[in-house]
């Protein structure tokens, strides 16, 4: 009984010194209700540590699966963790990336947005990324932020990187497309001015500003619904058309030799009424831009030939002139700004893939050769789907 009463009395000392105080074993009532003290204070740091478990949970899934690129760095700009999506923007996997010093692995052009977050400030940068261990360019909007403990120390900082890359390739083919068709409409202009002109042939000019005002409307109106979208949200203004309707009225557009150096447009003989479904401004703008294309590839009085047909269920549309390509550009054809015409230049071309299979579902091809000069094709589907398809 002695033993007994000592290991209870050394439960009694140690309770107390957690600040629990059992008086004696002779109160059971006033035990029972530190015993539920001890039960609920228990249950309250279980549930705290549940909630804790919880909220780090949802943070791993919202720092792996946010569509920004996301990179921690500490005090001596020494990066702590990173994100796939940042990992993916470096070229680089996300185990090489933990560990190193920022400036081994970040573009030189975000020096000024880091020191800003390392000096207890906000950084922002808006331009091109290029990997340093692959030369990819990423076109990135970036902010730089400070982690500031309670006690005024700066703990380092975090840095969200947004890839506005398709943003950025979207203005740019828009502007190079809406500035072709407001300088067609401006060389339609200054033929009104000729006083030759008869009052049937100033009737079709004035019939071609209608199409031409109608056309950059339309161009600004997807322009605007392409931005303001995300790629999976995009709703095109699909109808159904018929391909000779359509290539006629590109004819009307382009078959003017006052205005393209006597380049005559013809439609081929073998050209097929397909009905189809499509975004007429977004496939005008893809057509417009080959037409355009071949004619400023191919001399004055030369033919350019344009014709669609069918095949394996997909509808084609070609436009042919007799110039063949030198090599080195059809290697590089797609690429940005690479063209035949000067350096800068080349947009139409690369407008013409990504227009087509971003947004149309459809296909690119070429072939250039000395018999038979340079054609080139484009094919969709019959009936537009939402979902993406491979071609």
């Amino acid at each position: 009984m002695g033993f007994m009463k000592d290991s209870a009395s050394e439960n009694n000392r140690y309770l107390e010194g957690k600040g629990i105080i059992f008086r004696n074993s002779e109160e059971p009532t006033q035990t029972m209700q530190e015993l539920d003290f001890v039960a609920d204070a228990i249950s309250e740091l279980q549930k705290t540590k549940e909630a804790l478990r919880e909220s780090e949970e949802k943070y791993r899934m919202l720092f792996s699966n946010v569509p920004l690129g996301i990179l921690h760095f500490d005090s001596n700009a020494i990066i702590t963790n990173c994100n796939e999506n940042f990992a993916n923007i470096l070229d680089l996997q996300k185990e090489g990336i933990t560990g190193k010093y920022l400036n081994e692995v970040i573009d030189l052009h975000l020096v000024s947005a880091i020191e800003n977050a390392l000096s207890g400030t906000i950084g922002h940068y808006e331009g091109d990324f290029v990997s340093k261990a692959s030369g990819k360019i990423t076109y990135v909007r970036v902010n730089f932020a400070p982690i500031i403990l309670d006690s005024g120390l700066n703990n380092g900082g975090v840095g969200i990187f947004e890839d506005i890359t398709e943003r950025k390739q979207i203005e740019k083919i828009f502007f190079h497309d809406i500035m072709n068709t407001a300088g067609s409409l401006l060389n339609f202009t200054e033929l009104l001015e000729e006083e030759d002109q008869n009052i049937e042939e100033k009737k079709e000019l004035f019939q071609v500003f209608g199409s031409l005002a109608k056309r950059i409307i339309n161009e600004l109106n997807t322009h605007r619904h392409l931005l303001t979208s995300g790629k999976n949200e995009i709703k095109l203004n699909i109808k159904k058309i018929h391909s000779v309707s359509f290539i006629n009225g590109m004819i009307d557009l382009f078959d003017h030799p006052d205005i393209f150096s006597s380049r005559k447009i013809n439609v081929s003989n073998e050209c097929e009424d397909i009905e189809f479904e499509t975004d007429e401004t977004i496939l005008s703008r893809i057509i417009g831009n080959m037409i355009k294309n071949s004619i400023e590839a191919s001399s004055p009085d030369e033919k350019i030939t344009l014709k669609c047909s069918l095949k394996n269920n997909m509808i084609g549309f070609s436009v042919h002139n007799s110039v063949v390509m030198p090599d080195e550009i059809q290697q590089q054809l797609f690429t940005h700004s690479v063209s035949t015409k000067g350096a800068g230049r080349g947009l139409g071309i690369y407008s013409v893939k990504y227009l087509t299979e971003t947004y149309l579902h459809g296909s690119v091809s070429f072939t250039s050769t000395k018999e038979r000069g340079t054609t080139f094709i484009v094919s969709y589907p019959l009936k537009y789907s939402n979902e993406e398809v491979s071609i």
